[in-house]
């Protein structure tokens, strides 16, 4: 998949990789809704799209996981942080954004995964270094 979905210390990461298809989105959305609905408390998430070509998308695509998520029933407020470094990630999470309008989920855009995890309270992620 090329959306990588793991629970980390409370905390929703998504990670894209590669080519992004509205499957890929799919498939998390399912994830996403089954943690949803067996968590007593609904945690905060972090979407990096760095490493994502989202060439593939389209604003029906993005409208659509908007919608899906609009209709979530959230068992608290949760803040929902989108890391969009490039010019198409940065519009598309946009959309995203505007889109939205669960009044639960609490959405921002970062360029940097430091401000990201400060926006959610959480330390920055640690990235191990490559051997030289």
């Amino acid at each position: 998949m090329a959306i990588h979905f793991q629970l980390r210390d409370g905390l929703v990461e998504l990670t894209f990789q590669g080519k992004i298809i509205a499957a890929d989105f799919q498939q998390v959305l399912e994830k996403l809704q089954e943690l949803e609905a067996r968590m007593e408390v609904t945690p905060d998430r972090i979407t990096d799209m760095s490493e994502g070509d989202l060439s593939a998308l389209d604003s029906r695509v993005v409208t659509g996981i908007a919608a899906k998520r609009q209709q979530a029933k959230l068992k608290n407020n949760v803040k929902s942080a989108i890391l969009a470094p490039g010019l198409e990630q940065f519009g598309l999470a946009r959309m995203f954004q505007t889109c939205n309008q669960n009044p639960a989920i609490a959405i921002r855009i970062f360029k940097d995964s430091a401000s990201a995890y400060h926006w959610l309270g959480r330390p920055d992620r640690v990235v191990p270094e490559k051997a030289a």
